[in-house]
């Protein structure tokens, strides 16, 4: 936020200074509010999901064989990595890495909010904050107050499709980690108490990061509103209703359902011997299935949608107008994933991208920012842009239909293809510095990656060519377009209409002033 809030020299006892102290005053509201909605994301809170991508640098362009070259880390570390399932159907993998003195656990357990039924709406969600408050040998808060003492890092997610539990802990202190995840996985504690205190802490989070933020709630709707058809057609953090009615009982319920030894993969990396697996294992194996059958996720098959949709929001208390695009894509099961991953790229995930050469981001946008979410049956670009005073939402949304436009016309040559497989890499490359982030991507691993776990995914992106961009430019992005108009209240919308029509010169210099 530095490079968009300038301090100005302050101005005292005469009405332009007041007058332009309100003018900063107004600018820096609206960039410091629309800073947090990007770097929140807005469509990552509009659907309640945690992280953020990092920033990507430019590449170079680079031949296949150079590529190739680049993936060998992945290849190497696909060779090291090991796997076991016990009897009961849990899958272990574990990375051995030399020269580390620590080591990450990863739980990955397949049930998210696509797995809620009608009055569970955020049940995964508050369950994952429940496995932090206490189970049979480690009760109330002894899990945090153990883990703290021994400078551990620990954390959890929960996503559309599963919920992710990982920390990282000394390597000598690995037995009591794998002891603590089996026994909050295994014997959690569903108190009353327990629970109201967990209840009240999701509604505030629900209130803080949507219903206390400009534009969220109403946004929100209409985008699940475009997922209706899909297993994805509500927020994961849930609704106020089914959090509030939630009891022990019906918790139990759901994890009885739903957190079974069949349903979860526990990966570690790091300093990892052969005995702590066998730790591991033994933890994990008295572990039984409920009966019945395995777990099996809903699906629902969507169509393409026969053209663009556009809506707009109103909230009195914006105080900028914000421009939100959507495309429904795919899941990151199929066939044209990896081609929408690197479209993703090219068009919003560069510091030289399509969008800036357009003059979209910076010329005539103040913030711009896009989070891909990739579920296992659907996918949703976005692209979230905050006009600079002379430029109109309208504007913003036609360059950006022209550049769409293009891609689907106009192939990439092999330089440009080869930059952005570089890109792609470069971010794989650098999950995996950390064990942290190795554990999480060995912990949840496509069925068709089993024996490719890490380079499995790069093998695809590296199959890509110039006419599958085009393509699913043309299919999922060209004429599809889903946009929301974010507008702030009527006196806003008004002075931002007559700083549209100023001469440009005369807006930028009011607009640097307030900056």
């Amino acid at each position: 936020m530095k490079k968009f809030l300038r301090s100005g020299k302050p101005c005292h006892d005469s009405s332009k200074g007041e007058k332009l102290n309100v003018i900063q005053q107004t600018w820096r509201g609206t960039l410091s509010a629309f800073a947090y909605l990007a770097r929140s994301a807005v469509i990552l809170l509009l659907f309640a999901l945690p992280g953020l991508p990092a920033v990507a640098e430019e590449n170079p362009g680079l031949d296949s064989l150079a590529l190739k070259r680049m993936a060998q880390p992945l290849v190497q570390l696909d060779g090291q990595v090991s796997r076991r399932r016990l009897d009961n159907g849990l899958l272990i993998r574990w990375l051995p890495l030399t020269g580390r003195h620590s080591a990450s656990i990863a739980s990955h357990v397949a049930v998210g909010s696509r797995h809620e039924t009608a009055g569970q709406t955020g049940y995964a969600h508050l369950f994952e904050h429940m496995l932090f408050k206490g189970s049979a040998r480690a009760p109330g808060d002894s899990y945090g107050a153990w883990l703290g003492s021994l400078g551990a890092s620990y954390n959890a997610r929960t996503l559309f499709d599963a919920t992710d539990f990982y920390l990282t802990l000394p390597s000598q202190a690995l037995p009591l980690g794998i002891m603590l995840e089996a026994d909050r996985l295994m014997q959690p504690s569903l108190s009353d108490e327990g629970l109201g205190n967990q209840q009240a802490t999701v509604l505030a989070e629900m209130a803080q990061t949507i219903d206390n933020q400009p534009y969220f709630r109403v946004a929100m709707e209409f985008l699940l509103d475009q997922a209706k058809d899909t297993p994805y057609s509500h927020a994961i953090i849930g609704s106020r209703q089914d959090i509030e009615n939630a009891t022990p009982a019906s918790l139990r319920a759901f994890y009885h359902k739903h957190y079974r030894p069949d349903a979860v993969t526990v990966a570690l990396a790091g300093d990892i011997s052969p005995a702590a697996i066998e730790e591991l294992a033994q933890a994990f194996g008295p572990w039984l299935n409920p009966p019945g059958d395995a777990l099996e996720p809903k699906t629902s098959p969507r169509g393409q949608r026969p053209g663009p949709i556009q809506g707009q929001v109103t909230d009195e208390r914006a105080p900028w107008p914000g421009l939100l695009l959507a495309w429904p894509t795919v899941g990151r099961g199929h066939a044209d994933a990896e081609a929408v991953r690197l479209l993703e790229l090219q068009l919003f995930q560069r510091l030289a991208n399509e969008l800036e050469r357009a003059g979209i981001a910076g010329r005539d946008s103040l913030l711009s920012y896009s989070l891909p979410l990739t579920m296992e049956e659907f996918g949703m670009t976005n692209l979230v842009l905050v006009p600079r005073a002379r430029t109109s939402l309208d504007t913003l949304a036609e360059r950006v239909e022209a550049q769409l436009a293009r891609l689907a016309s106009e192939p990439l040559n092999e330089r440009e293809l080869g930059s952005l497989k570089a890109l792609w890499l470069k971010q794989r490359l650098a999950a995996i510095e950390h064990t942290e982030s190795l554990a999480l991507l060995l912990a949840d691993v496509e069925t068709r990656d089993l024996d490719h776990p890490l380079s499995g995914p790069w093998q695809r992106v590296a199959a890509v060519d110039s006419e599958d961009l085009m393509r699913v430019a043309r299919e999922y992005f060209q004429e599809r377009t889903i946009r929301l108009d974010l507008q702030p209240g009527w006196s806003t919308r008004f002075g931002k209409g007559l700083l549209e029509w100023l001469p440009a010169g005369v807006t930028d210099t009011l607009e640097d002033l307030a900056l």
